[in-house]
């Protein structure tokens, strides 16, 4: 059986084993055969090398924008309960958070505990560039004003109607409640 001239007939190169068993020779003119075979190497293999460059390019591109294009969306809206309050303070933290631009709407929900809150707002997990005063709790309005001021700030952190807030007093014991 004759396969044709040989690596090392073709480059003069020198062949390594039993020459006259034909081993090497036969070695070496099968890997000369892979190497002739079309789709190997040639043109499919470079149109196939240039796909999987592409493929690998498209990835990487689509792994570096996927992030940015994630913080870039604009969150959803967002409605649910903020919690409950003294009768009648829900619809006044309502209204003011509604006329500082903290929620698009609100509604309030009369219950056995006190007036339940529910606020159509944007979910936020960065805090805004400013501080944004969402209302007063006044002394002659309310029992405990420290106490409402804290609870509205942390319900709002919990349903992420922001990020951060503070309570600030005034010169009489009214609370303000402030958040970022």
């Amino acid at each position: 059986m004759t396969f044709g001239p040989t690596i090392a007939e073709r480059h003069g190169s020198c062949m390594f084993g039993n020459a006259a068993r034909g081993d090497t020779i036969l070695t070496a003119r099968l890997s000369t055969l892979s190497r002739e075979t079309p789709g190997l190497y040639g043109k499919d293999t470079e149109i196939m090398r240039s796909i999987t460059r592409g493929a690998i390019l498209a990835g990487t591109i689509a792994a570096v924008l996927a992030p940015a294009a994630a913080q870039a969306a604009p969150a959803r809206v967002t409605t649910g309960l903020l919690g409950t309050y003294d009768f009648g303070r829900a619809a006044v933290i309502g209204q003011s958070g509604q006329q500082a631009g903290v929620w698009k709407s609100f509604s309030v929900r009369s219950g056995f505990a006190g007036d339940d809150l529910i606020v159509s707002h944007r979910a936020r997990t960065a805090p805004r560039e400013t501080e944004t005063v969402v209302y007063t709790a006044a002394f002659n309005e309310v029992a405990d004003a420290q106490a409402e001021c804290n609870k509205v700030g942390a319900d709002g952190v919990a349903r992420k109607a922001w990020v951060s807030f503070r309570c600030q007093t005034g010169f009489v014991p009214s609370y303000t409640l402030i958040v970022r």
